[in-house]
């Protein structure tokens, strides 16, 4: 099934798909899945493409409304990244960096007249302060523990299966057996539920 049809079915039976938050978590995993191991189960992990921050985190720094100010191109936010530039040439990271060590931090947009004023500055691309804050859990927790395998490696996958205990971003629609966890009160459910990948029918797995 689907990365969304798993997780709802999760949402509906249990409390979730499966949070794994360190070591001990991933070997629940592998013994949840133990003859499956060879095949991908899909996990909580999901890349959030509405998620954007600013680089300054100063709560104060902004008034009521102002850190989601956004003023996107019409194709943007865009999956693609040019190779832009910050005056010598920055990638966005070493951009921050200068910033940072030289200022306080990229600048923060907080409104139209903050936008025209930066707008006036460069005739051209320049790096400001928005990023995305991509990877969270489908329980809304934060990522603290990762177990990638040279991965994420970029383009329209968004959500992450795990294969031998290592993590791989594929694209929400591709179908693959799932974990679910179970929150305190609630009870295991024990009804077989046919998952069309391989052609075989599965109990879906819990933690």
């Amino acid at each position: 099934m689907t990365w969304s049809e798993a997780q709802s079915y999760c949402r509906q039976h249990y409390t979730d798909l499966a949070t794994v938050s360190s070591e001990e978590d991933v070997a629940k995993l592998n013994d949840a899945v133990g003859s499956y191991r060879e095949g991908h189960v899909w996990i909580g992990l999901y890349d959030d493409i509405n998620n954007w921050r600013w680089s300054l985190q100063n709560k104060s720094y902004y008034g009521e409304g102002e850190a989601e100010f956004r003023m996107w191109a019409s194709s943007e936010p865009s999956t693609y990244y040019i190779d832009e530039y910050l005056e010598k040439g920055k990638t966005w990271s070493e951009a921050q960096s200068y910033c940072r060590q030289n200022y306080t931090d990229l600048a923060s947009i907080r409104n139209l007249t903050e936008n025209e004023e930066i707008r006036g500055l460069i005739n051209g691309y320049s790096w400001i302060g928005l990023f995305r804050d991509t990877w969270k859990w489908s329980d809304g927790s934060t990522m603290s523990f990762s177990k990638w395998d040279n991965q994420p490696n970029g383009g329209y996958a968004h959500c992450v299966a795990s294969h031998l205990g290592k993590w791989h971003d594929y694209l929400c629609s591709n179908r693959f057996y799932f974990v679910c966890y179970r929150g305190k009160g609630k009870t295991r459910h024990t009804d077989s539920y046919p998952l069309p990948v391989f052609g075989s029918n599965l109990t879906d797995l819990k933690l």
